[in-house]
């Protein structure tokens, strides 16, 4: 199966000041997730948010999410909510992640805010973890 990336934007992004400890001692958990919206009829363009999000300690809202989109096609039908595990998607959970944490880090700059170290080569799918919401799905 050929996959080719048309075209990929920011969907949103939200940022706010973060609550709990700030000496550093609070670890910062990531989370993500793949949505995928409805393909074209022939079932070859179709359309990936990428949500992604970080929680501070075990609080249950993020501090800081955001979703980056993918516009990609496939040169036959392909229903990606029935290959989850392709390694196409892998590759596009950590590109966003990427992104995302690129404008996250630029907020926090701008806010006088700590930078947040973040590594998106080592984030892995897992089938059945829990996920952040995508922003603007």
């Amino acid at each position: 199966m050929q996959f080719d990336l048309s075209r990929d934007y920011l969907d949103g992004i939200v940022l706010q000041q973060p609550t709990g400890a700030r000496d550093g001692a609070t670890e910062i958990k990531a989370g993500g997730q793949l949505h995928f919206l409805p393909s074209s009829p022939d079932g070859t363009m179709h359309t990936a948010i990428v949500g992604f999000a970080l929680f501070i300690g075990n609080q249950d809202q993020p501090f800081a999410r955001g979703g980056w989109r993918f516009l990609f096609t496939t040169d036959a039908n392909f229903d990606p909510k029935k290959d989850p595990n392709n390694d196409f998607f892998q590759q596009l959970l950590v590109v966003g992640a990427g992104k995302i944490m690129a404008i996250l880090n630029t907020m926090c700059m701008h806010a006088n805010l700590p930078l947040i170290p973040f590594e998106p080569s080592k984030m892995q799918l897992q089938a059945g973890a829990p996920a952040a919401p995508a922003a603007g799905a």
